[in-house]
């Protein structure tokens, strides 16, 4: 991932190439995270061995660590960085069951962020302190900042904690993670079109560039929704995707990202007023023809990341359903999903339109270490 990363030496067991990881749950998606050092420093060969060790291309995933779906299908990537303003660089990968294809250029998942900061501190890139240790965290495939607060009592990293994370049952440890400024880092623009709200084809939307990534924001009752649906009734729905890609679409082309690399990430979300004392009700769409769901079963921290910027912003969509409630420069959001609320705050600058940060209460924990071993025919040329 950069110069600072150690030469890769394959180790080879009994016909099988072993790789040390770690596997974490992170907020309310899971998967392996690995040093970069661990890992073929050819990207092209790296995905290889990871597509391999979970076996995505398999529905079921039968001969990997795969979890036969998409939200346990991605791969954190850290190493130490050589930017004054960060600790360690951070890469996402996301993988789909079924599918050889993989998301190497869809920003960054904020849930899988969660993971960084703790495994950074137990892989020692960076020291802990005694109480709570502070990572900086340089995302590389969004070209973000990050910062991420965890536990560390003794100086040790901690799991055990009273924060819950909607759609996880039990409690955790919290790791509070916060998206720094500059924001607009793929359209050059927080609000990428110079508007905080446009129409497409009679839809009112928001288009947001923040969280490692960009979103399109809209009303759920604009394409006769109630923005209440289950993941389950949206995913069952079959003419959601007709109706929101040409949405999302039309927002790429507003976005000035038409015929980039990059427009495969923008993300629609859907938006309704609250129902359950939050602040707001929103729905994480996907239109990719890879991915076996339409909807999130809880909601992206990238995701809310976006929403909840937009909702501190009067005159844009989720400015105008959601029930804002704020304290000075901080505005809370409390996002109804389909597993329950998840809590964002943004800290507004001075001037108005300006945000000094967003931040996520999130947790993670530890599920195993070891090794993963995938077939060593993986490293034949292709």
């Amino acid at each position: 991932m950069n110069e600072m990363t150690p030469r890769w030496t394959p180790r080879i067991e009994n016909d099988l190439l072993t790789l040390p990881c770690t596997f974490y749950r992170g907020g309310t998606s899971k998967g392996p995270a690995f040093l970069a050092s661990d890992l073929p420093p050819d990207p092209r060969l790296r995905n290889r061995v990871i597509l391999a060790a979970l076996n995505s291309s398999h529905p079921r995933q039968i001969d990997g660590i795969g979890g036969a779906e998409t939200h346990s299908n991605k791969v954190v990537i850290v190493s130490k960085s050589r930017r004054p303003d960060a600790d360690v660089d951070y890469k996402f990968l996301q993988f789909y069951p079924g599918s050889s294809h993989i998301g190497d250029d869809e920003g960054t998942c904020g849930n899988m962020s969660t993971v960084v900061g703790p495994f950074a501190l137990e892989m020692g890139l960076v020291a802990a302190t005694d109480g709570r240790s502070v990572v900086r965290i340089f995302a590389v495939d969004s070209n973000m900042l990050m910062s991420a607060r965890v536990e560390t009592p003794g100086g040790r990293v901690s799991y055990r904690g009273d924060a819950r994370v909607a759609g996880v049952d039990g409690t955790a440890a919290p790791v509070e993670l916060t998206y720094l400024p500059p924001y607009g880092k793929f359209t050059g623009k927080l609000l990428p079109t110079g508007n905080r709200q446009d129409e497409i084809d009679g839809v009112p939307v928001t288009i947001v560039d923040a969280g490692g990534g960009v979103a399109v924001i809209f009303p759920a009752a604009a394409i006769g929704r109630t923005g209440y649906e289950s993941a389950a009734e949206l995913d069952a729905d079959d003419t959601l995707v007709a109706q929101v890609e040409p949405i999302r679409a039309a927002a790429v082309r507003l976005a000035g990202m038409n015929g980039t690399p990059i427009a495969a990430i923008l993300k629609p979300i859907m938006v309704a007023p609250p129902t359950q004392g939050g602040t707001i009700s929103a729905r994480d769409l996907t239109t990719k023809p890879e991915a076996p769901h339409h909807c999130h079963p809880a909601h992206s921290a990238s995701g809310a990341v976006k929403l909840a910027l937009a909702q501190a912003l009067p005159g844009t969509v989720p400015f105008g359903l959601a029930d804002v409630r704020r304290d000075g420069n901080t505005t809370f959001v409390a996002l109804e999903h389909p597993s329950g609320t998840m809590n964002v705050s943004v800290e507004m600058g001075e001037e108005d339109g300006k945000v000094d940060g967003v931040s996520a209460l999130r947790t993670c924990r530890k599920l195993f270490r070891g090794e993963v071993c995938v077939p060593v025919s993986v490293l034949d040329p292709v």
